[in-house]
Order: structure tokens, then sequence, then C-alpha cells
């Protein structure tokens, strides 16, 4: 498999690791945290009606269908979904946060990077999908893996808890976007990464469905996420379907 080209984020990639161990290491089985108010400045903000629309279809709690739809091959983020780890770098006793978790995919990945010291919390707004990564998680003995419901208005997480902020087809999700990079800016650590990747509607062959379902183009997304105080530091190559985005939160003051 051809490793993504990661020469932009100026940190070297290590070799990916073995598969996850099946043999469970740990009984603790993962928790829910309860939501916090978020914390974050208030921000004036209507919904945006294309994600208003998609997110419905997520009411229905049957996960067996969105795994099939999240976790195939042919869906490029999961036949990339290694490579997409390696190009993040990950350090173990990092804490990670995959925001929009969904079934789990990448939540599993960075529990086996993070490693014992480390921290993963899988967020997402529906209940069902939390239930799926933590039952995913005990049956593999990963005890660094927690769960957090989350809104539309942010994480629910504490301030400046989480290393790197990780979203894949999740942010044209976002209703409440500006507010929600708020949040994510108080909850990620001062110079810490915030990693977007989502499906590129510009790209060449693009049908009409996609270009509904997504509300924007990479670069508009990129000024969205920017104006919020984040900063353009990477942009690995090697995915065609999707764009792949890594800023850097604002460092704290000298």
């Amino acid at each position: 498999m051809r490793r993504l080209a990661i020469a932009a984020l100026c940190v070297a990639c290590r070799p990916t690791t073995a598969p996850l161990d099946p043999q469970p290491t740990h009984d603790s089985a993962p928790r829910t945290v309860s939501q916090p108010d978020s914390g974050a400045p208030p921000v004036d903000e209507t919904p945006q009606p294309v994600a208003v629309r998609i997110n419905r279809d997520y009411a229905e709690g049957d996960t067996k269908r969105w795994a099939k739809n999240f976790e195939h091959d042919g869906r490029e983020v999961f036949d990339k979904r290694l490579d997409i780890v390696d190009a993040l770098d990950l350090r173990e006793g990092s804490s990670i946060a995959d925001v929009g978790a969904g079934t789990g995919l990448f939540t599993l990945l960075f529990a086996e990077k993070a490693g014992k010291q480390g921290r993963v919390v899988a967020v997402d707004v529906q209940q069902y999908f939390l239930d799926h990564v933590a039952e995913r998680a005990k049956a593999l003995g990963l005890a660094n893996i927690t769960v957090q419901l989350a809104d539309q208005r942010g994480t629910g997480l504490a301030p400046a808890s989480i290393d790197l902020a990780f979203l894949c087809d999740a942010y044209h999700h976002l209703e409440l976007p500006r507010t929600y990079l708020a949040d994510l800016r108080r909850v990620i650590k001062p110079g810490g990464r915030l990693v977007i990747i989502d499906y590129d509607r510009t790209r060449p062959g693009t049908g009409a469905w996609m270009k509904d379902h997504i509300r924007a183009d990479p670069a508009e997304l990129r000024r969205e996420i920017e104006a919020a105080g984040f900063t353009l530091i990477g942009e690995p190559k090697g995915l065609r379907e999707n764009f792949f985005y890594v800023f850097r939160a604002p460092r704290a003051p000298a």
C-alpha cells in the first residue's frame, strides 16, 4: 500500500503498526462522561440547513446499517485508514478526540497508538454510536477509550484536555460550525492539532448528490476554520476523494 505523502506536516512518519491485538488486556469497560456546559464564547449563528437535513438520517439507531456504510472496501477513508493514522504521527501518551466517531473505526486505531498512558475519547451526538464503540473497545480490551455524548454546540470535553481533535467525514455534519470551532479551540491544548478529513466536492466526476450533500468547497471550509483561529500546517497527500487538512491551535501567550 502506497503511503500518504506527509512532508507538509514537518514530522517524521513511522511505519504502520500491526493490526489491533484482539486479546483483552484489561477488563475495565469504557465509561460515558456526562456533558458539561460548553464554556466556549457564545456565537451568534444560524444552523446550516444542509447539515440539519442530512443529520435526520442518523436518528435511526441501526449500527449494523451504519457499520456497512462506514467500514467497507471501496470507501476511501476505510481503505486508507492505516495510512491516515500513520500520517498523524501520534505519540504514546497522547490525548485524542475522535469527533463524530460513528462506529469507532478510527477510535480503535488511535487507542493502539496512544498506548496505556494515552487517552482516546469517542465523541458523538448519537448515544447508540457511543454504546457500539464502548462494546467494541471492551471486546478488544482497550481500556484507554472513553465515550462522550456531545451535541451540536460542542464536544462537552474539559478545557485544554486534548492534544488532537480528529474529524473524518464529520465536519460537513456540523450544524453550527462556528460555534463548534469555538468549542474545539477551547478543548484543544495550546499548540495542539485539529485534523479535518472530508469529501472534496470539487474533484472531477463528483455527482450532483455529493455537491448537494457537502455544503462548501474545501477552500471555503479552510477559510472558515482559519477564521476561528486555527493555522493550516499540513495537507497530507494520497487521498483522491477527500481533502486532508491539519491545523494548529493557537499557542499559549509567551
